[in-house]
Order: structure tokens, then sequence, then C-alpha cells
């Protein structure tokens, strides 16, 4: 199958040729039944399944699409006629890869909003609860009581207003919080009180309680929160559940020693797993989980990838199509 020519629609190339994909590498080893799944729904397709660390550049030239989380290690994948990503960002594949321009990149079509809302207002609860504190008073059989903090008119900013972010917005709206947005346009969106464009992250922040990162990696959020930006959080508490590279990591240890941040619940890294001797494990503030905030399912898996095969075979342009240009 001949690979995308730059600046070619999908319309003009399905005229040019009989395209029809039909021969699916899966490659996921985290969701086993998903080449099943689509074997199921698609009995026409032919679908191999291999672990990441198995692809050969044989299993990439024979396939018209690649369907996984990240990248295989062979190198001959940036040149893929398709790739659709099946986790919630995409950044493994458009964030600094080499993929070729003229590659399909297109993303899954599940909600992970839910289920992310559920783990930042889970760690809001923690901390406003006090849990770390009771958990170590029982081990003691301790009886001092400390009084919860009440969550209800705290503020809220969540970084990235997409449905993501949106999803967290509205957990957090339940428990009470008043809930901002920051987004690269600053434009209003439902369901936040006020959006303010990146820019404005100083007005942002001031007065913020919960600061929650849930917005794609790109050149543009790469270190978005930076030295001089931690300095200005005003001892907000930091959940990240977008990626690790949102933050200079780095920097980390000196904002929580200055109390540029009271704590944080941190689900990404930019190096994962996290390093044994990384100091964030150590710290009494700090709750460390390894990237399970917002797991896809195989359903979800499945039915993203089906849409997309949908469009293509239509003639359409498909919805889930990823902007290299933009990252998302």
């Amino acid at each position: 199958m001949m690979p995308f020519i730059e600046g070619e629609s999908l319309r003009e190339r399905m005229s040019r040729e009989d395209w029809s994909p039909k021969k699916v590498l899966v490659s996921d080893p985290l969701h086993e039944g998903l080449g099943a799944r689509l074997a199921e729904a698609r009995p026409d397709l032919t679908i191999h399944e291999r672990g990441v660390a198995d692809v050969t550049d044989a299993d990439v030239a024979w396939a018209d699409v690649f369907v996984g989380f990240r990248p295989p290690r062979t190198g001959a994948w940036s040149e893929l006629p398709w790739v659709h990503c099946i986790g919630a960002g995409v950044d493994a594949w458009a964030f600094r890869t080499g993929l070729s321009p003229r590659t399909l990149l297109t993303r899954t079509s599940e909600d992970f909003g839910p289920q992310m809302g559920e783990y930042c207002l889970s760690r809001v609860l923690a901390v406003t609860q006090r849990l770390r504190h009771l958990e170590s008073e029982q081990r003691a059989r301790s009886w001092k009581p400390k009084h919860p903090e009440q969550i209800r008119g705290s503020v809220a900013l969540v970084v990235g207003t997409g449905t993501v972010g949106a999803g967290i917005a509205r957990a957090l709206l339940g428990a009470g919080c008043i809930v901002n947005g920051l987004s690269r346009s600053g434009r209003p969106r439902d369901p936040f009180g006020r959006v303010f464009p990146v820019e404005a992250f100083g007005d942002a922040v001031a007065g913020v309680r919960w600061l929650v990162l849930a917005c794609p990696l790109t050149e543009e959020t790469w270190h978005l929160l930076d030295r001089d930006r931690l300095a200005a959080c005003g001892g907000a508490y930091l959940i990240n559940v977008g990626r690790g590279a949102l933050v200079d990591e780095a920097v980390l240890p000196e904002a929580l020693d200055n109390s540029w941040l009271s704590g944080a619940a941190l689900d990404v890294f930019e190096r994962e797993p996290l390093p044994e001797s990384s100091p964030l494990w150590a710290r009494e503030e700090v709750t460390i989980s390894p990237h399970i905030s917002g797991l896809t399912t195989v359903p979800g898996a499945a039915a993203g990838f089906l849409e997309v095969l949908a469009d293509l075979e239509a003639g359409r342009e498909p919805r889930l199509r990823v902007e290299l240009e933009r990252g998302y």
C-alpha cells in the first residue's frame, strides 16, 4: 500500500487507488483480546498480534495499519501508512519521534474524562480527609483528632480544557470546587467557570488550591511548569495526569522545599517507570501511581479503530485524525 502524499486529501487518495486496509498489526500486551475483538467485528481483516518488543521490520512492512499505544522498537515504523493510537494521548507517536508527515495518525474515541476525574477527586479527598495522617495514627494506635479540610469552595485550575479536562472539571464541581481552566486559546468552555490563556498563567493560578495538568504534550507544553511557573504556584497541590514532561521534574523537590507546591499526586513522569533513584519516592507530600489514571479498555480501543476504518472505506476524512503539526 502506497503511503500518503504530503498535502493529499483522503478523498484524493481514495480516487487514486482502491485503498482498503486489510492487514492489521496489533501490538499492545496490556489489552489482550483486542485483536480477537477486531477479528470478530471484521472477519475480512487479517490480524497479527505482537508484543511491542517483538515487532520486526518484516511485521511493519507487511502491515497496512499499526494499532497500539507506543511505537515498536524497530525503526521501520516511522514510514507506516497508518498508525492508530489507542492511548489517551498521542505524544508517543507525534512528539519528537520522526513520524513521517505522510503517515495517517488517528486516535482512540474513548472518553477518559470520567476515569481521570475519579482519580483526581480521589487524590483531593486523600488530602482533605488527611488519609495519610490517619493511616499513620492507626498504625501507632494513636487517638489525635485532626479535622478534615473542606473541598467545597476551594479553587481548582485544570490545564487543558478538552474532553479529559472537562471530565476532571465535572468530578471536582460535583464535590463543590470552583473550577477554572487554562488553555492555549483561553476560549470559554463548559463546564469551566472561567478559562484563561496560557500567557495569563500567573493570574490563573492565584489562589488555586488544586492545580491539575490534563493537556497534551506538544512542543508548546513541554516543561509548561518550569521553575518560574512553579515558583508562582503559591502552595497549590499539583495533580499530573497528563504527561510527565509537562513539568520540569528536576525542579519539583525545590518547589516542595520552598512551599511553591504543598504536595503532589503524580501519575506520569518524564521517564517511566520512575527510576528508583528519584528523590520523589521518599517525599511524604508526594503520592506516586504507575500511570493508571486513564486506562484504555478493549471495547473502547476497538470502537475507535473501527470508526476510523469505516470513515476511510467510505472516503471520509476521519473524525479521529490527529493534526501532526499541532500534536493532537
